[in-house]
């Protein structure tokens, strides 16, 4: 299972606010049936990574479909395979070494 972080920016929306596309991302990852995580920055997306890169791809064409120009779309992706990785996990592995 892999874990990825992504963060799209919709470019050229005739507007500062992008909080419509931000939800119809989420909306796309919900319906994916990801285990899915929000942030103030970015959504941490869990499970196999060819439905990760799926889900990806839906979330950047919804925002050219919403009518951006252009599309901004960051990903980085942590794909484990020695043993489990989870959203949870990699947050329980840095928070047991916090002092």
């Amino acid at each position: 299972m892999a874990v990825a972080e992504i963060s799209v920016v919709p470019v050229g929306t005739q507007s500062a606010s992008i909080s419509s596309y931000v939800a119809q991302a989420v909306s796309i990852i919900k319906a994916s049936g990801l285990k899915y995580e929000l942030s103030s920055m970015s959504t941490n997306v869990e499970g196999d990574v060819g439905a990760i890169l799926d889900v990806v791809r839906k979330v950047h064409e919804a925002c050219f479909q919403q009518g951006a120009v252009r599309v901004l779309t960051a990903v980085k992706i942590d794909d484990r395979r020695d043993k489990s990785l989870t959203i949870d996990s990699k947050k329980t592995a840095v928070e047991s070494k916090v002092k």
